[in-house]
C-alpha cells in the first residue's frame, strides 16, 4: 500500500473540427470531426494521471455521466497504485449493466490513468513497469486510404511508401464489394511487392454488414493480390462466420477493436476464428487487459497488431504495451490529420524508417494535457460523423 489517495476524477472533453479538405469517408459514414474524452485522476500528493476512453465519440455525455455518477464515488479514497485491485472493483461492480459498450472503454481510460500515475510515482516510463522493453523500436503501418477515387489512393500510398512506410492500409466495405476489390487491384498493381498491404472492410461500422457469403466472394478475390492481412470482414458478433472465413481463405484475418476483456477475445482465440487479434488499450479493458489477452494469444501462438486510432494518449498508451509485449508485433500510425495526438504527446518518439522509438525515461506515459490544449481543442457539440442514409436493399 502506497501513501498516495485518489482525491478527484475528472473528464475532459475535446475536439478538432476539421477542414474542408481534411474531410475522410469510410464504411462508418463521412468523419468531420475528431473527439477525444479524457480522464484525470488527482492524488493528494499532486501527482496526476491521463488516460483515454477510446470510442467515446458518439455518446460522450453519457459517458461523462456515467464516470461522474457511477465510477468516481467507487474510486475516491482509494490507493492508485492497486491497479488490479481496482480494475477488479469497477469491472465486477458494473458487470451487470455493462460488460461490453462504452463501460468497458470507460475502465480502460481509467485503467490506464492509474498507470501513468504509477509511472510518475515511481519516477519510470510504464512500460518498464510492465516488464521492460521486449524491443527498442516498433514496425509502423500507415493507417489511411480511405474512401477516396484509386488515382488518389494510389498517390497517398505512394507518398506513404516514400515516407518509409513498409505497410498500407486502406478502407473498403462502404458500397459495392466489386468496386472494393477494383481498389485493391489497383493499388497492390502500383505499390511496390514488398509493401505489405492491409486491407480494412470495418463491417462493425457499416449499416448492412457482409454476411458470410459476401466476405468469402470478397477475400477469394483478393488472394490474388498479397493481402498481409484482412480486417474485420464481418460483424464481430459473427464469431462462427469469423472461424469458418478463416479456414476457408489463405489471407490472415484480423479483428479484435470491437471485442472487450479477456473473456470476448477467449472466443476469438480458442476457435481461431481469427489469425491476428487486434486489442486497443482504450477499448478492450487497460493496458493490464490487454497485457492478459496477449499472453492468452501467445499460448496459441496468436500475433497482437493493435487497434490505435485516438488521441496522444492513448497512443502512447498502446506504444508502452506494445512495447512490452513480444507478440504484438506491429503498430497502427493514424495519417490521417490528428492533432488530438500530436499535441498530447510531451515528446513525440522518432519515427524514422517505418519504425517508431520506444526507449525514453519520462516517466509515466509521457503524455500533456494543459489549459492551453484544452482551450485551443475546446469540445465542439456537433455529430462527429455524418452517416449515410439508412436504405435497406432487400
Amino acid at each position: 500500500m502506497s501513501e498516495l489517495r485518489i482525491e478527484n476524477i475528472e473528464t475532459i472533453l475535446l475536439s478538432y473540427r476539421y477542414k474542408e479538405n481534411e474531410i475522410w469517408k469510410w464504411s462508418g459514414g463521412t468523419t468531420l470531426q475528431r473527439n477525444a474524452l479524457l480522464v484525470k485522476i488527482t492524488t493528494n500528493k499532486g501527482i496526476e494521471g491521463i488516460g483515454e476512453v477510446g470510442e467515446a465519440t458518439y455518446v460522450p455525455h453519457a459517458v461523462v455521466q456515467v464516470i461522474e455518477e457511477r465510477f468516481k464515488p467507487m474510486l475516491l479514497g482509494e490507493d492508485p497504485v492497486d491497479i488490479e485491485k481496482l480494475w477488479q472493483k469497477m469491472y465486477i461492480r458494473s458487470a451487470h449493466w455493462g460488460r461490453k459498450g462504452f463501460v468497458i472503454p470507460i475502465i480502460s481510460g481509467i485503467e490506464v490513468a492509474l498507470w501513468d500515475i504509477l509511472g510518475k510515482w515511481q519516477e519510470r516510463p510504464v512500460y518498464e513497469l510492465l516488464g521492460g522493453a521486449y524491443r527498442k523500436k516498433i514496425r509502423l503501418y500507415a493507417s489511411a486510404g480511405m474512401d477516396k477515387p484509386i488515382d488518389e489512393l494510389i498517390k497517398e500510398g505512394l507518398e506513404m511508401v516514400k515516407e518509409g512506410y513498409r505497410g498500407f492500409k486502406i478502407r473498403i466495405g462502404e458500397e459495392d464489394p466489386r468496386n472494393d476489390i477494383e481498389k485493391v487491384k489497383a493499388l497492390r498493381e502500383a505499390l511496390p511487392p514488398e509493401i505489405d498491404l492491409m486491407v480494412d472492410a470495418g463491417q462493425c461500422y457499416t449499416d448492412f454488414p457482409w454476411d458470410l457469403n459476401t466476405a468469402l466472394k470478397v477475400a477469394k478475390e483478393l488472394e490474388k493480390y498479397n493481402i498481409f492481412w484482412l480486417e474485420e470482414p464481418l460483424h464481430p458478433d459473427d464469431i462462427d462466420g469469423y472461424a469458418y472465413l478463416s479456414r476457408a481463405t489463405s489471407i490472415p484475418i484480423a479483428a479484435g477493436e470491437n471485442e472487450f476483456t479477456r473473456w470476448g477475445f477467449k472466443e476469438l482465440i480458442v476457435k481461431r476464428a481469427v489469425d491476428i487479434l487486434q486489442p486497443d488499450v482504450t477499448r478492450s479493458g487497460g493496458i493490464s487487459e490487454c497485457k492478459k489477452i496477449a499472453a492468452m494469444a501467445s499460448a496459441f501462438h496468436m500475433k497482437c497488431a493493435p487497434h490505435i486510432f485516438g488521441s496522444g494518449v492513448g497512443f502512447m498508451a498502446n506504444v508502452h504495451f506494445i512495447a512490452s509485449t513480444p507478440n504484438a508485433f506491429i503498430m497502427e500510425f493514424d495519417r490521417t490529420p490528428n492533432p488530438l495526438r500530436d499535441e498530447l504527446i510531451i515528446e513525440m518518439p522518432k519515427v524514422e524508417d517505418g519504425y517508431i522509438e520506444i526507449l525514453r525515461d519520462i516517466p509515466g506515459l509521457g503524455v500533456k494535457v494543459t489549459d492551453e490544449i484544452i482551450k485551443k481543442f475546446a469540445f465542439i457539440e456537433k455529430d462527429p460523423v455524418e452517416k449515410r442514409k439508412f436504405e435497406p436493399l432487400f
